[in-house]
C-alpha cells in the first residue's frame, strides 16, 4: 500500500470581478474619474482669481501657480525637494512595515502579546501624530532621524492594528479544515492564515502610508532642515510667496494620489487577485 502523504492546502482561486482587476482600462477610468472633477475646480479657481475678489498676492491664478511650479522644476529645486521627501517617506514606511507587520502577527497569534500591546496601541492611536514630534526633537534634535522616527512610529501603529485585525478575523473553520487535511503549523500560517489576513494587512500599509505622508509635510515644516516639500512651503510663507506655497500644496496632492491611489492600490488589487480572498475592492 502506498504510504499516505501530507495533504496540501489547496491554493485559493480568485473570484475578483473583471472591473476590479489592475488592467489598463482600470487606470483609464480611475484617471478620468479623478481628472474631470479636478479640471472643473481648477477652471473655477482660475476664473475667481482673475476677478480679483481676493487679493492676487493671497489667491494667485492657476496659470501663475503652474508657471512658478514649472520654473522651480526646471531649476531643480522642486525635484530636489521631492526626492528628499520621498526618501524620508519610503525609508520610514519600510521600517514601519517590518515592525508593524511582525507585531501585528504576534498579537494575532499570541494572547499574552495581544494583552501587552493593545492598551498602549490604543493610547497612541488617540494622539495626533504630529503631537509627539516636539518630544522626538528633544531626543534627536532637528535632524533627519527625528522625522524618520516619528513617521515610522506613527505608520507602524496603523499597520499593527490592521494586521492584528486581519489575523483575528480569519474564519476558524479555515484553520480547522487545514488541520483536518494534515497541514502543519508552517502550512497553516503561510497557506491559510496569512492569505486570509493579507487584504487587511495591505489596507494597513495604505493607511500607514497616508498617516506618514501627512505627518511628513508637517514635520519638514517644524524641523526646517533645508530640504523637502514641507520646508519649501514654510519658507515661502516667510516671504509671502503664495504661488510657491500653492505649487507645493499641489505637488503634495499629486504625489499623494500617485503613490496611494496608483502604486499602493495596484499592490492591493494584485494581492487580493493573487490570493482571491475578496470579491470586489
Amino acid at each position: 500500500m502506498a504510504k499516505a502523504t501530507e495533504a496540501a492546502i489547496p491554493e485559493p482561486t480568485s473570484d475578483l470581478r473583471p472591473e476590479s482587476r489592475a488592467t489598463p482600462s482600470y487606470y483609464l477610468h480611475a484617471f478620468l474619474d479623478n481628472f474631470i472633477p479636478l479640471a472643473f475646480v481648477l477652471l473655477l479657481w482660475e476664473g475667481v482669481a482673475r476677478l480679483e475678489i481676493i487679493h492676487p498676492a493671497l489667491f494667485p491664478t492657476v496659470t501663475e501657480i503652474f508657471t512658478k511650479m514649472w520654473g522651480l522644476t526646471l531649476e531643480g529645486i522642486f525635484l530636489k525637494d521631492v526626492a528628499h521627501s520621498l526618501l524620508r517617506l519610503l525609508s520610514s514606511v519600510f521600517f514601519a512595515i517590518i515592525v508593524g507587520t511582525i507585531c501585528g502577527l504576534l498579537m494575532g497569534t499570541s494572547r499574552w502579546v495581544e494583552k501587552i500591546i493593545i492598551p498602549p496601541l490604543n493610547f497612541f492611536l488617540a494622539i495626533p501624530g504630529i503631537a509627539i514630534f516636539p518630544i522626538v526633537i528633544l531626543w534627536f534634535g532637528l535632524t533627519e532621524k527625528a522625522i524618520i522616527f516619528t513617521l515610522s512610529f506613527e505608520a507602524s501603529l496603523s499597520i499593527m492594528l490592521n494586521t492584528w485585525g486581519g489575523v483575528k478575523s480569519v474564519d476558524i473553520s479555515l484553520i480547522n479544515a487545514g488541520r483536518a487535511l494534515g497541514a502543519n503549523d508552517y502550512n497553516l500560517f503561510y497557506k491559510v492564515l496569512l492569505p486570509a489576513a493579507l487584504p487587511s494587512i495591505i489596507t494597513g500599509y495604505r493607511q500607514g502610508f497616508s498617516r506618514a505622508w501627512r505627518i511628513l509635510v508637517a514635520g519638514e515644516m517644524l524641523a526646517s532642515i533645508g530640504t523637502g516639500i514641507g520646508f519649501r512651503i514654510f519658507e515661502a510663507r516667510a516671504f509671502l510667496a503664495s504661488d510657491v506655497m500653492y505649487a507645493g500644496v499641489i505637488i503634495i496632492g499629486i504625489l499623494g494620489f500617485l503613490l496611494e491611489r496608483v502604486a499602493l492600490r495596484s499592490l492591493e488589487i494584485f494581492t487580493v487577485q493573487r490570493w482571491g480572498m475578496v470579491r470586489e475592492l
